[in-house]
């Protein structure tokens, strides 16, 4: 694994119900050239039968298990624990790299960005739009690789079983206010396919978000920048009522006050100056540098673009 690279790199893989969209994920990993240096998986909310699937089927993988719904936030703070090694490739389990040197690029960024927190992949057509690495904000969780070392540092994911519009904005912002970078790469790439029936409430899911919405400025904002997270409350509000999702609002509201009282442990709000300036990256990146000079990067593709 990781042949004709010095940098051991771990892919994690949470997963709760869908073995057919985990063995797709599953093998076209183990299908890269190079592999990465271990897969772990983590099987969330006691579902022991897709445990015992995922061993039957894939022995190499190290799989873990909880008896507790901890969410996808939750299941990965287990697995980079469990990592071995500092870069971690992170996907979810309807998600896979879109190239098979995926983790040879990986390497190629480690080794160009050794410092950084976050290397954010492509799972967008536009994300590919520009060819420069760019530090951006916010990463994409169905596609990232973490540095161990900068993430032990945060606090972590809250452990939210719907965790849209929470996970990853928050850790990027704690990550943000450590000093660590994001850096986007348009060839990193990886495919996000969810099915087309979810087999979920939308109702639930929608009334998750806005409870979400709520609960990052009371877990990171200081109280005098709280105005700040309403105007982005407001426009969810907005995006609801305008989307048919107005009946999400009354179970949104009544679920973001159990979400304030469970999750007040986690509070833990960051310092002024770092938030505003998060929030200026948020509405512009910056360049970092141009993608196609990367160290050994040779790809039709990036030819084309320029």
């Amino acid at each position: 694994m990781n042949e004709g690279s010095d940098i051991l790199i771990s892919a994690i893989v949470p997963t709760h119900e869908r073995f057919d969209l985990l063995a797709r994920t599953l093998d076209v990993i183990q299908a890269c050239q190079p592999a990465p240096a271990e897969v772990l998986v983590h099987v969330d909310g006691g579902n022991s039968e897709l445990y015992q699937t995922v061993l039957r089927h894939y022995p190499s993988v190290r799989c873990l298990f909880s008896d507790a719904r901890i969410g996808p936030g939750g299941s990965r703070n287990r697995l980079i624990a469990a990592a071995r090694y500092e870069w971690v490739a992170n996907f979810d389990d309807d998600s896979f790299p879109a190239r098979n040197d995926y983790f040879r690029r990986v390497g190629e960024l480690a080794r160009g960005f050794p410092d950084s927190a976050v290397f954010n992949s492509s799972c967008h057509a536009r994300d590919g739009e520009s060819p420069f690495i760019q530090q951006i904000s916010e990463f994409v969780g169905s596609g990232c690789v973490f540095n161990k070392r900068w993430f032990e540092r945060t606090r972590g994911f809250v452990p939210l079983p719907i965790a849209y519009g929470m996970e990853e904005v928050d850790v990027s912002l704690q990550l943000y206010c450590l000093g660590g970078r994001i850096l986007h790469d348009p060839y990193l790439r990886v495919r996000h396919e969810p099915p087309l029936e979810r087999g979920r409430d939308e109702i639930s899911i929608t009334a998750s978000v806005l409870a979400n919405r709520f609960l990052l400025p009371w877990l990171r904002y200081p109280p005098w920048l709280w105005p700040v997270g309403m105007v982005h409350i407001i426009s969810q509000l907005r995006w609801m009522i305008g989307n048919e999702r107005a009946s999400a609002i009354l179970p949104g509201l009544k679920m973001t006050l159990s979400h304030l009282r469970e999750f007040r442990s986690f509070r833990h709000p960051v310092p002024s100056f770092r938030l505003l300036s998060w929030l200026r990256l948020r509405r512009s990146s910056r360049n970092v540098m141009d993608g196609r000079e990367l160290c050994h990067w040779h790809d039709e593709e990036a030819r084309r673009v320029a």
